[in-house]
């Protein structure tokens, strides 16, 4: 469908020549700054440029530098690719690595001179950086849990299958990063599934197991939920529709979660045909006028559920089977010592806000270096490092002693299940701070349930510093969402397994008196919750 007027985003892609535009000519030249075009389109090859906030009012020209994100499907590293990764954050950006909420890794404060040195480097140990960002189908989600058990199989090969037919065809790229040859024309590269114009907004894929939602398959766009009998595979629940992002002052831009859709078989071959299907309706009915309203929730929203399931079978020729009933246990991840079910262990690493740095950095790094495990970054930006033998246990626990990392069960309940987006200062979207401020409004929290007797309970908080939802507020039991600078809106009933949605509760409540602010609810969440009861799930029966 053609737009009356497309955005300049879609005027942009269409002219790009397939995501080139002048993002080479850019590289050669000695401007540290990308110009307006060719930064529309680098997050097409993982790259956004940004400038440092906190020097905004410090002096009168911008600082820029680039984020880079690496699309690691499923979240699934080997030791080397690990260490690679590692050893690049010494020598691009700002020493750390970010874990994202999609289980990609960001490089921050990445110089524009340097960039092209870091995509090869990353290239070179079979990562990417291609359509990590962009109006594409992103990085897919995976629970990578490494346990064996009747309900699970190891579906990341599938995984990184979807993702890989869903990369671009355009040999941009390659030319630009790899010093790939050039195409000969323009005519010989056609983009069969997404077209010149490409997708109208980004195009999200997970995949979890029945009963385990690690990774919140509810905020996809497309989620298949594998079904188990007699410890084989009968096939997946389809749910579409999902997606976090908001906008201030977008009256009819929402979070919303994903619909069950209907049930297919255990094949490969029919999860990429449905994939192909729903991301072919999202690029045919997708707003390409405005894009805070271009997401594939709100075609749904518009055309109705019925007419996306009689959309979705007229495009694979068939009738889609009655979605299974879905029954959630758990969304926490298994944090601390697990057995995986072949003799072998995992260790739970918690990852404050995702940022490995100093310490934590440290030890992993000489984890990983003695033992070669493999390490699996989770969508709740945390480490599994998967694979150790029993007599590696004493290893990994004097390497976080000797470089002052915390048990998981050492951290206090709410610290120990947050998260937060990056935000201030690289965030071009954030308005006021998340990541930075997470640690102090944890502590806060914690002091208030601590004082009502509720020290010991989990309580899910997630913060963002704008409400576009990175780290996936809405979901929360607590959700605190940035709207202006040091203030915030609290969203409260989230489920603590992320099949509900909270609803907002208090507006423009100050940084400093969150925690104030919730306290008279702790006192009646102390006094009223019945035996085991969570609290997003006393809130939504109170309320």
């Amino acid at each position: 469908m053609s737009p009356a007027k497309p955005s300049a985003a879609e005027v942009l892609k269409a002219g790009s020549r397939h995501l080139r535009g002048p993002i080479a000519e850019d590289l050669q030249n000695d401007s540290s700054v990308f110009t307006r075009p060719a930064n529309g389109l680098l997050k097409f090859h993982g790259i956004y440029q940004q400038d440092d906030r906190d020097l905004r009012k410090q002096q009168p020209e911008k600082v820029y530098s680039c984020m880079v994100r690496v699309g690691v499907t499923g979240g699934v590293a080997t030791a080397a690719q690990y260490l690679k990764l590692d050893d690049l954050a010494d020598t691009a950006g700002d020493g750390t690595l970010r874990v994202t909420s999609r289980q990609d890794v960001q490089y921050h404060y990445v110089g524009k001179r340097d960039l092209k040195a870091l995509v090869a480097a990353i290239n070179a140990v079979g990562l990417s950086t291609y359509a990590a960002c962009g109006d594409v189908v992103r990085n897919v989600t995976y629970d990578s849990t490494p346990i064996i058990g009747p309900g699970r199989a190891d579906l990341l090969a599938m995984a990184q299958r979807i993702r890989r037919a869903f990369w671009p065809q355009s040999r941009a790229y390659a030319e630009i990063w790899l010093d790939g040859e050039k195409a000969a024309s323009m005519e010989t590269e056609s983009e069969e599934i997404y077209g010149d114009a490409y997708l109208p907004r980004k195009f999200k894929i997970g995949f979890a197991f029945e009963g385990e939602n690690q990774i919140d398959i509810y905020t996809n766009d497309l989620g298949f939920i594998g079904h188990f009998e007699a410890g084989k595979l009968t096939g997946f629940t389809i749910v579409a529709g999902g997606g976090m992002g908001q906008s201030n002052g977008v009256k009819n831009s929402h979070p919303r979660l994903a619909d069950p859709i209907g049930f297919i078989g255990p094949e490969e071959a029919e999860v990429l045909e449905v994939c192909r299907a729903v991301v072919s309706i999202h690029r045919d009915y997708g707003n390409r006028e405005n894009r805070r309203l271009a997401r594939l929730k709100y075609v749904l929203d518009e055309h109705g559920l019925e007419w996306f399931k009689a959309e979705l079978e007229r495009r694979l020729g068939r009738p889609v089977a009655p979605p299974r009933q879905l029954v959630w246990n758990r969304q926490e991840d298994y944090l601390g010592w697990n057995e995986q079910g072949d003799g072998r262990w995992f260790f739970g690493l918690r990852v404050i806000s995702g940022r490995l740095k100093g310490g934590v950095r440290a030890a992993v790094r000489e984890v990983v270096e003695a033992t070669g495990c493999e390490v699996r970054f989770t969508a709740q930006q945390n480490l599994l490092l998967a694979g150790l033998e029993e007599g590696q246990r004493g290893l990994v626990d004097g390497a976080l002693r000797k470089h002052g990392v915390a048990q998981p069960m050492e951290l206090p309940p709410v610290l120990r299940h947050s998260m937060a987006c990056v935000s201030l200062p690289t965030c071009g979207q954030a308005i006021t701070e998340a990541e930075r401020v997470l640690p102090d409004v944890a502590e806060a929290l914690q002091k208030e349930l601590d004082a009502v007797g509720a020290a010991g309970q989990v309580i899910h908080v997630r913060m963002t510093g704008c409400p576009n939802g990175c780290s996936r507020p809405y979901t929360a039991e607590i959700g605190i969402v940035g709207e202006t600078v040091g203030k915030y809106t609290l969203y409260l009933g989230g489920s603590p397994r992320g099949e509900r949605l909270a609803k907002a509760w208090k507006q423009l409540v100050p940084l400093e008196e969150i925690a104030a602010t919730l306290r008279p609810l702790f006192d009646r969440y102390a006094a009223e919750r019945q035996a085991g009861e969570a609290f997003g799930d006393w809130w939504q029966r109170a309320e």
